[in-house]
């Protein structure tokens, strides 16, 4: 997912696989400004509304699909509601949320996204639309310690949510000293000579752990030998 909206923090880029594993980054992620008239973090200031959404997704075939619409209001939850409906035509309730401390640290954060499958009835519609309009903020039931199976039986009700299958999600990078120093020999050998001579050495840091990889001068002839093979 890239989210490019204009705003003072950048783009933001997340990848994720079905495995549960999720890593991401935005550009300046130092930027800092007021809360919003309701004591919130400002979202739609941060994010910007003028830009583009795009969601690229391995679906196990030849080409990857790859779904764009412009961001509509900034505000993430609705962003991605509008893409769904708009991309990929599957009606969507996508709410999001973020409560910060009074240091600017997360104290709470989470989100649902909820489709109808093909063939809902429209009491069932209907039902679900008027409890997501009377539930509060997501993050606020973080915060108050209810687990995602509670969370989701605020939204649909008790007695309708039968739980299929759990999945734990975490933070994990696939970064490695190995795809550096691929990255460096598909510079080519000019390139990596230019960097020996006015550098003597490299460094590469991954945007999404921060992990550093240092390359001496040494291992850059090594990587420099390994592009005449």
């Amino acid at each position: 997912i890239k989210i490019e909206g204009g705003g003072p923090i950048g783009s933001i880029l997340v990848d994720s696989n079905a495995k549960g594993e999720v890593r991401g980054y935005v550009t300046h992620p130092q930027t800092h400004f007021d809360l919003n008239e309701h004591g919130k973090l400002d979202v739609r200031k941060a994010v910007g509304t003028e830009g583009l959404l795009t969601v690229v997704k391995d679906i196990g075939l030849r080409d990857n699909f790859s779904g764009q619409v412009p961001i509509v209001s900034g505000e993430l939850g609705e962003d991605f509601t509008y893409y769904f409906a708009t991309s990929e035509q599957v009606p969507s309730s996508v709410g999001v949320g973020v409560l910060v401390n009074p240091d600017n640290s997360i104290l709470a954060a989470g989100g649902f996204i909820i489709q109808l499958l093909p063939g809902t009835s429209d009491e069932t519609i209907s039902k679900i639309e008027s409890r997501l309009s009377t539930i509060e903020p997501v993050s606020k039931m973080i915060q108050r310690g209810l687990t995602p199976e509670e969370i989701l039986t605020e939204i649909l009700g008790e007695g309708n949510v039968n739980i299929l299958e759990k999945m734990d999600v975490e933070f994990s990078c696939q970064c490695s000293r190995e795809r550096i120093a691929n990255a460096l020999i598909s510079l080519g050998k000019d390139e990596i000579r230019d960097i020996i001579e006015t550098e003597g050495k490299a460094e590469a840091q991954c945007h999404f752990c921060n992990e550093t990889y240092q390359f001496s001068k040494e291992d850059l002839e090594e990587l420099e030998a390994e592009t005449e093979k």
